[in-house]
């Protein structure tokens, strides 16, 4: 096998070498990336495409011929001393592309990575350490190595300010101290790997979710039976020692091994089925809910290019809301429901009409209640006049994943989560799975679609599909309110 290791499969090969063994030997076996991931990817074209106005003079190298193509291309550029986009070389069985080449001087370059992130991690440091290795190896004289991120502090005014948007941070000293030096051992170690007849079988752990989520965790954890360990609240190291142990269902966790309250709550209702209720804090819990109650609910999105004035890189924007109002215990809701319409900022609507809807008295409840309070307070920073209001919604406000925080509450089938996903099938026997739109970050990204690009012929169907997800958010977290006053009432 005529082995050639790219500078993504080299970082696959950080990660786990199984996955790197996969790749070369049965690609068809990994699976495609999900909506999701392909967003982030789209993320980092857009940005990539704001870096490179920064090097009006740059050329881009065409890869749509031939590998030996791209490669002479990026020779005859280098040779004419111009910004390079995308320039392609080889060395002994490296190969990259690097983001920007950036000539200095009479013959040196400075490389640039360009990320849409808004800080480094380790595995960037890995990524230019590659190249630098590479280009060097293959003749260029590095000058400086770059980092090129987000700057999550800049904010738009006007047309995008690419100098501004993005930010250079030199990485050269910890490229040519360390990070290029790990490159040969690395290399042989993954072409040992590539060439073994099966792949090395590194086990289960943190590797499959850092840096980032791996595409072989479906089949890499298949061994696992569904009631798991893993499904621990909010941990991650016992479920570890517990396989080592031979413990691999919750179920089986033995009754002698020492766990914290929330854990032993969690073991003790996967062994008999049964929820877990503490009386006293969720009567205190419905105790705090004043009348009319709102139980309020949002849908926001995000981009690495900001989409409006007096907006920052990926900050939360608000597009819909959806309320429901129990004007008294017991008395049917009523809904109201905002949704933008067009490519203006929302933030001005929105506003206007929630104010318009939420009252001057009585609780305020949502689900995870500070993201909406932190979505209105950073809408204040542009909309200053409703400072006071916004303030006054906090102090009604009232957190209804709190009682499954506290485990006041506890269902087996919540499989360790405290999601309103896992908490509503439980208690109420409602349920997103058969929403063609049944998460936040689906929401937001068909929300994007329609409303920002040209593939936008299902517009009106999105928007219905929206306006039933959240407003099954809101009317759920009154069906378990109510749910709560009934076992509230069985437990006396």
């Amino acid at each position: 096998m005529n082995i050639r290791i790219s500078k993504s499969k080299y970082l696959n090969g950080l990660q786990c070498k199984k996955l790197l063994w996969y790749i070369y030997h049965e690609p068809e076996e990994i699976p495609s990336p999900d909506e999701a991931t392909q967003a982030i990817f789209d993320q980092g074209h857009l940005v990539g495409d704001y870096a490179k106005k920064l090097f009006p003079d740059g050329v881009e190298v065409d890869h749509t011929g031939t590998f030996d193509a791209g490669l002479k291309s990026t020779r005859e550029l280098i040779s004419k001393r111009v910004p390079i986009f995308e320039a392609a070389l080889t060395y002994k069985q490296c190969y990259a592309r690097a983001d920007i080449l950036e000539p200095i001087g009479e013959d040196e370059w400075n490389l640039i990575e360009v990320k849409s992130s808004t800080d480094l991690k380790d595995v960037n440091y890995h990524d230019i350490g590659f190249q630098y290795y590479l280009y060097t190896g293959a003749g260029l004289k590095i000058n400086k190595c770059y980092l090129m991120c987000v700057d999550n502090t800049y904010v738009r005014k006007g047309a995008i300010e690419p100098g501004k948007l993005l930010k250079k941070i030199d990485v050269t000293e910890a490229i040519k101290a360390t990070y290029s030096k790990t490159i040969e051992a690395n290399m042989a170690e993954m072409l040992d790997a590539i060439a073994a007849d099966i792949f090395i079988e590194p086990g289960i752990g943190p590797h499959c979710s850092t840096p980032y989520p791996c595409p072989l965790t479906g089949k890499c954890w298949a061994f696992l039976p569904e009631r798991n360990v893993f499904l621990l609240y909010r941990n991650n190291k016992l479920p570890a020692e517990l396989i080592k142990d031979g413990i691999l269902k919750l179920a089986e966790i033995p009754a002698g091994l020492e766990l914290n309250e929330k854990h032993q709550i969690q073991v003790d209702c996967e062994k008999t089925g049964q929820p877990y209720i503490d009386k006293e804090k969720i009567k205190a819990f419905l105790e705090t809910i004043q009348y009319p109650a709102y139980y309020m609910d949002f849908e926001t999105c995000s981009s690495a290019i900001p989409l409006f004035d007096d907006s920052s890189p990926y900050q939360q924007i608000p597009f819909q809301f959806s309320v429901h109002v129990v004007k008294e215990k017991g008395a049917e809701p009523e809904h109201f429901s905002f949704l933008a319409d067009g490519t203006d900022d929302p933030r001005p609507e929105f506003m206007a009409r929630l104010k318009e809807v939420m009252g001057t008295k009585g609780s305020v409840i949502a689900y995870n209640a500070g993201f909406e309070m932190n979505i209105l307070k950073k809408c204040t920073d542009v909309l200053p006049e409703y400072k006071s209001w916004v303030e006054s919604i906090g102090e009604r406000m009232i957190d209804l994943i709190q009682p499954f925080r506290d485990f006041a509450y506890h269902h087996p089938q919540q499989d360790g989560s405290c999601s309103l996903k896992k908490v509503l099938p439980v208690l109420t026997g409602k349920s997103y799975d058969e929403m063609e739109i049944g998460d936040g970050g689906t929401a937001s990204n068909e929300y994007m679609r329609v409303t920002f690009t040209e593939d936008n012929k299902d517009k009106e169907k999105v928007r219905k599909l929206l306006e039933e997800y959240c407003g099954l958010d809101t009317m759920g977290m009154v069906d378990i309110v109510e749910q709560f006053y009934s076992v509230s009432k069985l437990l006396r």
